[in-house]
C-alpha cells in the first residue's frame, strides 16, 4: 500500500520525527492570527483580513491533522481513533473552558453586551461547547463567539476526515478522496451562495459561516500533505522557492484590503481560492524548510505559539472595551484589545494550556497503546 507518491512512508515518518515542531509553520500562525486582529480591529481599513487570516489556519490544519492520521496509519496500520480525539480535546477544551467561563461571569455580573437581559448566555455556551457556531441555529447567540464558527468548521470536518482517509489508504485512492472531497464542497457552496443570491441576499452572513464555504482551504492542506514528497520536490531550487514566497505574500496581502469579503460572491469564488492557492504555497514553503528561522521572525514564532487563545480572545475584548460594537474602534481602544488579547492569550498557554499538555502526556504515558472507540485497520 502506497501513503505518500514520491517517497517511501518510513523515510517521510523519519524526516516528521526529526523536527516535531516546525519554526516556519510557528511563523505562519502567527501571520495568520495577526491578520485576524488586524482585520478585527481596523475593518474598515482590512476588510479581508479575517478570513484572509482563517484560510490560512484551515489549509494549515488540514495538513498538520491529516499528518497526525497518516503517521497514525503508518506506525500502527490504522487510525487510533480514541487516542486523536482525546488529543484534540486535550489541546483545544482547556482554553475554551477558560474563554467561555470567563465570558459567562462577565455577562451575568456585569452584562456588559446585555446577553443576561436577553436570556442567550445559556445558548451561547450551549453553541460554543457544541462546536455549532458555523449552522443555522433556531435560537439567538452572543457576539461574543462570532469567532467560533471556524473552529466548529475544522472540528466537524475532523469528525467525518479520518473516516474517509482510512477508508482511501486501504484502497490507495486518495487523489480520488481529495478529487471527490473538493467537487462536494464546492457544489454545495455554489449552491448556498446561488441561493443566498436569488433568494435572500442579507443572509450573507450565514452562507459565509457554512463549513461548505471555506472547507475546501481544509481540503487542500490535507492534499499537501498526503502528497508533500512530491509537491516539495516542485519547490526545490532557491531561485523558486524566494519567488514563490514573494508572490503568494503578495497575493495574501492585496487580498486583505479586499472589499467587502465577507459578503462579496466574487471573493467565495475568485478571493477565497487564490487566498488557499497562496496558503497552500506558504505551508509548503514552511514545512519543507530544512534550516532555522531568521531571528527576526521570532516575534511572529511567539505569536504563532499563543495564536489559539489570541484568536479566541480578541473578538470579545474588542466588545467589551468597545460598548458591545466592532465599528468605528477608536485607536487607543484598537490598541488596547491588541496588548489585552496578547496577554490573556500568553496566559491562556501558561496556565490552563499548559495543563491540557500535561494532561495529554499523562494520558499517553498510561494509554500508550490504547485505541478508545472502533478500530479501522489497514489490511
Amino acid at each position: 500500500m502506497t501513503l505518500l507518491r514520491g517517497g517511501t512512508a518510513a523515510a517521510a515518518t523519519q524526516r516528521g520525527a526529526e523536527r516535531p515542531r516546525l519554526e516556519g509553520l510557528d511563523v505562519l500562525r502567527g501571520a495568520a492570527v495577526g491578520a485576524v486582529l488586524f482585520g478585527h480591529s481596523w475593518p474598515g481599513v482590512f476588510e479581508g483580513a479575517g478570513i484572509v487570516g482563517v484560510i490560512v489556519f484551515f489549509v494549515l490544519s488540514g495538513y498538520l491533522i491529516t499528518g497526525v492520521l497518516v503517521r497514525d496509519v503508518e506506525r500502527h496500520r490504522k487510525i487510533r481513533y480514541g487516542r486523536f480525539y482525546a488529543h484534540r480535546a486535550f489541546r483545544l477544551l482547556p482554553a475554551l473552558i477558560a474563554f467561555l467561563s470567563v465570558y459567562a461571569i462577565v455577562e451575568l455580573t456585569a452584562d456588559v453586551l446585555g446577553d443576561r437581559s436577553k436570556g442567550i448566555i445559556g445558548y451561547t455556551l450551549l453553541t460554543g461547547f457544541g462546536y455549532l457556531k458555523d449552522l443555522p441555529l433556531p435560537f439567538d447567540v452572543s457576539m461574543a463567539i462570532g469567532p467560533l464558527w471556524t473552529l466548529a468548521v475544522e472540528e466537524q470536518f475532523y469528525l467525518v476526515w479520518p473516516a474517509l482517509l482510512v477508508f482511501a489508504l486501504r484502497r490507495n485512492r486518495q487523489g480520488r478522496l481529495i478529487g471527490w472531497s473538493a467537487a462536494v464542497v464546492v457544489s454545495v457552496m455554489t449552491a448556498s451562495v446561488l441561493a443566498m443570491l436569488v433568494l435572500a441576499p442579507q443572509l450573507h452572513s450565514l452562507v459565509y459561516a457554512l463549513p461548505t464555504t471555506w472547507g475546501l482551504g481544509l481540503i487542500v492542506g490535507s492534499a499537501l500533505r498526503l502528497y508533500r514528497v512530491h509537491v516539495f520536490r516542485w519547490f526545490s531550487g532557491r531561485r523558486l522557492r524566494l519567488a514563490a514566497l514573494l508572490v503568494a505574500v503578495l497575493v495574501l496581502a492585496l487580498l486583505m484590503f479586499f472589499s467587502k469579503a465577507n459578503e462579496t460572491p466574487a471573493f467565495f469564488f475568485v478571493g477565497g481560492p487564490l487566498a488557499m492557492a497562496g496558503a497552500a504555497v506558504l505551508v509548503v514553503l514552511a514545512a519543507s524548510r530544512t534550516r532555522a528561522m531568521p531571528t527576526w521572525t521570532r516575534a511572529l514564532q511567539g505569536l504563532g505559539t499563543v495564536s489559539y487563545a489570541a484568536y479566541l480572545w480578541n473578538y470579545v475584548v474588542i466588545l467589551w472595551l468597545n460598548g458591545g460594537s466592532t465599528a468605528n474602534l477608536p485607536p487607543l481602544v484598537a490598541v488596547s484589545a491588541i496588548l489585552l488579547t496578547l496577554l490573556l492569550a500568553v496566559v491562556s498557554w501558561h496556565t490552563v494550556e499548559r495543563l491540557g499538555r500535561i494532561a495529554r502526556d499523562r494520558f499517553d504515558s498510561h494509554y500508550p497503546d490504547s485505541c478508545g472507540g472502533v478500530e479501522d485497520r489497514l489490511g
